[in-house]
């Protein structure tokens, strides 16, 4: 019984580290996603008006910072 146990007890730890691992890759995918899209959502908004490199920054960065902020404090 005890063969049985220690091998059931490697196989959890095995699954366990392949869940993690694809758990984190999908959250880096995820992270990846959200901060393409602010910035094309930073570039929409000098095509509405916002016209200085400036300015584009600004806004491109205050969208990272949050984004940054959302995902340290979920994960």
């Amino acid at each position: 019984m005890t063969t049985l146990n220690q091998t059931w007890d490697y196989t959890c730890a095995f699954c366990d580290k392949v869940g993690l691992f694809f758990k984190n890759a999908l959250r880096k995918y995820q992270f990846g996603r959200q901060m393409e899209a602010n910035r094309r959502v930073a570039q929409d908004l000098i095509g509405l008006g916002f016209h200085h490199q400036k300015e584009y920054q600004q806004i491109l960065t205050k969208m990272n910072d949050q984004t940054i902020n959302e995902y340290h404090g979920k994960y």
